[in-house]
């Protein structure tokens, strides 16, 4: 039986909803304009257009596997973030929209253009493109242990026009000089609680990298090593700022605390009213 575009749509959407997908049309849309090599605009515009037995296979298997709750992003192999477009893959985390309340947090902190700015833990590169495009003169650094994660990195940075300004490092970030100090330090770090991991969403559990979810038995593991280091390696006046589990902002404010050359530290809430980031300034005693 032949099906056009809006009749693919209606059942792709159908399908979705039974599986439990949260927005069934929008991920049916997203799946087709990717098969079809179009934009959901041309769907809309040519609802009657009629799927070749090829374009329905393959449409048939992308909706298949979003079933199987794969993430959109995976199936189609990239994710909007900061209204740029970044190459993703099981190696690295999707991209998430809250994450660009860091990124508001850092830019509001920067006092030079030709900032030093470090990235924890950097997956796909998002936050040091995205901080290298808007600041065109600072000077970025990103660690990352994984190298698949360190070549999507890579990959995004030169599809932005930024690779020649950020120097990606494979490294544990727990056992790396650091190469400091900077005038800014960054990371969204894993943060999920050992415990809570089986309780997240299939896409998260299922799908994305371990390795980046994995915070510890409580979630602060990472927090409990990059405060420490990050003493040693901040200027003075230097910003670390981070993202946390909408209920870990007491915990990280505490650990930071711990350190008294951390001044203004500060919870920022995301747009649905979760608290997101923490940030703090390293004053030292003279200074």
């Amino acid at each position: 039986m032949d099906a056009n575009i809006n009749s693919f749509l209606n059942w792709s959407q159908n399908q979705l909803a039974q599986a439990g997908v949260l927005s069934p049309r929008l991920d049916s849309e997203i799946l087709l304009a990717h098969t079809l090599n179009l934009s959901r605009t041309d769907l809309k515009v040519r609802p009657e257009r009629v799927l070749n037995e090829s374009e329905k296979k393959l449409a048939e298997k992308n909706v298949e596997r979003r079933r199987k709750r794969e993430p959109v992003s995976l199936i189609v192999g990239h994710q909007e973030f900061w209204s740029l477009d970044f190459l993703v893959d099981e190696n690295v985390l999707t991209p998430r929209p809250e994450t660009e309340i860091l990124i508001e947090t850092a830019l509001k902190c920067i006092s030079s253009p030709a900032a030093k700015i470090l990235d924890l833990g950097t997956g796909s590169g998002i936050l040091p493109v995205v901080m290298a495009k808007e600041i065109p003169e600072c000077k970025m650094s990103a660690i990352e242990i994984d190298p698949k994660a360190l070549s999507i990195a890579n990959a995004n940075a030169l599809q932005h026009g930024v690779a020649d300004r950020i120097n990606f490092i494979r490294a544990d970030l727990r056992n790396v000089d650091w190469s400091g100090p900077y005038s800014m330090i960054l990371s969204n770090p894993p943060y999920i609680p050992s415990s809570d991991i089986e309780e997240v969403m299939p896409e998260v559990k299922n799908y994305e990298p371990m390795k980046a979810l994995d915070g510890g038995k409580k979630g602060l593991d990472f927090y409990q090593t990059i405060i420490p280091i990050s003493v040693e390696q901040l200027e003075n006046n230097g910003w670390l700022i981070f993202e946390i589990g909408h209920d870990q902002a007491r915990d990280v404010v505490a650990l930071l605390k711990e350190f008294s050359c951390f001044l203004d530290v500060e919870v920022i809430q995301d747009y649905s009213g979760y608290d997101r980031v923490v940030k703090a300034r390293k004053e030292t005693s003279n200074g």
